[in-house]
């Protein structure tokens, strides 16, 4: 009802570019709606449990199908963001495109994530292109995988030949190291449009109980994708990480900021809405890979899943 809060949740990062434009104007559609930019951590819990906190999330997919993929609680109205990740190399190593992937056998892969979508996404390009690879180190006949934490274990003194690095980190790593940009994972993966990384589910009582807030809430995430690309659009960059800082828990600070954002990072990060009417065959497919890469990635989803309204 229109006397209800409306919590939206997003993992901090690129996902919370989703909503940039949303946070800076806080725009509440009208009704009290209250934006979260949390650890991504935090993520399954909002959505998880008998009274899940999130009306309206932002999430990895992988996370979606596993804990929401039958479609009872939430249904999932678009992607969002369609792959930020980037490989990273030491100086004199070369760029890597899908012509010379295989040059990467025997050399070692850093991945921040290995067991999380950053890691599985690469594994499925090495597997969708007959790479060998292993988990560890010293194969001469495959390419060895070397699991990271998260971005801050990304270092040039590392015994890694090249990293997996999303983005806004893959850029601070850049600028603030002798690392070089190597190659481009959406690239890799095929075609032009990346992959589904993150989507946006909203609770089935708040999709049948407010049907126009819905689409309205949707359009509002193509509007902030055309502002993100729009000429002059630097000139809101104070403003955009001001604003996700301002939706952060109190005493945590945004991993974006002034130092990573600029306009490549943005469209590095791929913010762009695709509603599930024309997204999901892609978003069953890239499931199927990442269960075949480890069954316990991801989950099929039901066919109610998805909200199709149009």
């Amino acid at each position: 009802g229109d006397s209800e809060s409306i919590s939206v949740y997003m993992p901090d990062g690129a996902t919370a570019l989703s909503m940039a434009a949303q946070m800076t104007e806080n725009k509440d559609f009208g009704k009290d709606v209250k934006y979260h930019v949390v650890d991504a951590s935090a993520i399954p819990s909002a959505i998880g449990g008998e009274s899940p906190l999130a009306d309206i999330c932002v999430l990895p997919l992988n996370t979606a199908s596993s804990v929401i993929g039958d479609g009872a609680k939430y249904q999932m109205l678009g992607t969002v963001t369609h792959g930020n990740l980037y490989l990273l190399k030491k100086s004199g190593n070369e760029d890597i495109t899908i012509q010379n992937l295989s040059s990467l056998v025997g050399k070692t892969v850093g991945v921040v994530q290995l067991a999380a979508v950053p890691g599985l996404t690469f594994q499925l390009i090495l597997k969708d292109n007959g790479v060998p690879y292993a988990i560890g180190e010293g194969a001469s006949d495959k390419v060895n995988l070397k699991a990271l934490a998260d971005a801050t274990a990304v270092s040039p003194s590392l015994d890694c030949d090249y990293f997996v690095v999303p983005e806004p980190a893959a850029t601070t790593k850049v600028n603030k190291t002798p690392l070089e940009f190597a190659g481009d994972l959406q690239k890799l993966y095929g075609g032009g449009n990346g992959y589904p990384q993150a989507v946006l589910v909203a609770k089935r009582s708040l999709i049948e109980s407010d049907p126009q807030f819905i689409e309205e809430f949707k359009t509002s995430m193509t509007e902030n994708a055309n502002w993100l690309k729009s000429d002059g659009i630097e000139a809101y960059f104070n403003d955009i990480t001001g604003a996700i800082n301002a939706h952060r828990p109190e005493g945590k600070t945004s991993s974006i900021n002034s130092d990573n954002l600029n306009a490549q990072v943005i469209k590095n990060c791929a913010v762009r809405f695709v509603p599930s009417s024309e997204c999901k065959e892609e978003v069953n497919s890239f499931l199927d890979k990442l269960i075949a890469v480890n069954p316990s990635s991801a989950k099929v989803v039901s066919e109610s899943f998805f909200y199709i309204n149009d």
